[in-house]
């Protein structure tokens, strides 16, 4: 899988504020088109006081508006803004961090920009006048540039199509695990691969949200188009690790395990394996575990969660649950005889089209 842009967890929530369409971005435009610079904190005035951050300046106490804050950015000093971004505190002001906090920036307003998030652990704007780029600090987080909305927009069609990619075969992982499953026995090596593909399509789908938050109103489309892709794979992700994992291991736990891994570390089975918690198997080929039914359960149309929990409580694996008539199902707390009905057919459906085209996620 090609890199995609890297976005820290801790900047995610700031694209949102800086978005095209808002009123901050709409201000920050206005600087760059005029070639000026501007040091902006996003933080309460009482909270820089307090840790003795700044010094000097204006006091402005006005409704933030765009064009304000654009004029107040002709002065030197930072700007101070509410968290909210609805006030302006102050103007001009001389910002004194600890010089001690590590920091590779050079220019005196980036420095300066860097070190303040750092200390507060709030969000920093500094544009460069002469390089006319917008970088963004927020708590240990380093620079992040905000880049042209072209660009951005053409990076998150880059990663649709990669996403397209993935989902493609998901649906042919899917309809292979599909047939095993309904014969009772899984390989290994077939759950280890499409465990793979799932973690690769939901980074993917979390680049893409990212991209989503930078482009504000300008990623409407991309927004209706990841919907549209990324339908219903983060729940069959998860019923396919609760199928498969051993009963002592939280499949949650294993998620996260699977999110820190690199990608490196993703395309090896045997990481893989280790996390799922199958040690000391053999050929991944040559060991086979039987599905429980969470993802066949999950297609099911309107069964709640808790319910499939039941059914997979009574009924151990997929294989007891085809073979439980609907008197069988309708036992189990909280089925009734219409959704026992509704299971029993949707179940037996499937497993009749498995000669069909590729299944849908």
């Amino acid at each position: 899988m090609s890199p995609l842009r890297e976005l820290p967890s801790g900047l995610t929530d700031a694209l949102a504020l800086v978005a095209p369409g808002t009123r901050f971005r709409d201000a920050i435009d206005n600087i760059i088109r005029a070639h000026s610079g501007a040091l902006i904190v996003v933080a309460s005035p009482k909270k820089l006081e307090r840790l003795n951050l700044i010094s000097g300046g204006i006091e402005i106490q006005t409704e933030f508006t765009p064009m304000r804050l654009y004029e107040l950015a002709k002065m030197d000093g930072a700007i101070i803004i509410s968290p909210d971004i609805s006030y302006i505190h102050y103007a001009n002001v001389q910002l004194t961090p600890n010089p001690a906090l590590p920091s590779e920036e050079t220019g005196l307003r980036h420095l300066a920009g860097h070190r303040t998030a750092q200390q507060t652990g709030d969000l920093v704007v500094v544009v460069s006048e002469r390089r006319r780029v917008v970088s963004l600090y927020r708590g240990p987080y380093g620079s992040y540039t905000l880049e042209d909305i072209g660009v951005v927009l053409s990076k998150a069609n880059s990663a649709l199509a990669a996403l397209d990619k993935f989902t493609r075969r998901l649906r042919e992982e899917a309809s292979v695990l599909t047939v095993h499953e309904y014969e009772g026995i899984v390989p290994l090596g077939e759950i280890v691969g499409a465990v793979a593909t799932f973690e690769y399509t939901v980074r993917i789908g979390g680049e893409i949200e990212n991209y989503i938050k930078e482009l504000g109103q300008e990623g409407r489309l991309v927004e209706m188009q990841l919907e549209q892709a990324f339908h219903n794979v983060p729940e069959q992700y998860d019923a396919l690790i609760r199928d498969y994992a051993p009963e002592e291991v939280d499949y949650e736990e294993i998620r996260a395990r699977l999110r820190e891994l690199t990608n490196e570390e993703l395309s090896d089975p045997v990481e893989i394996v280790q996390v799922l918690g199958y040690d000391a198997i053999g050929p991944t080929e040559e060991f086979f575990v039987k599905p429980r039914g969470y993802r066949q359960l999950e297609r099911v149309p309107r069964l709640p969660g808790r319910v499939a929990e039941k059914l997979i409580e009574e009924f151990g694996t997929l294989n007891e649950l085809l073979k439980a008539t609907e008197d069988d199902l309708d036992e189990v707390e909280g089925v009734g005889q219409a959704r026992a009905r509704a299971i029993r057919r949707n179940l037996k459906r499937q497993q009749r089209s498995l000669e069909g085209p590729g299944e849908v996620l």
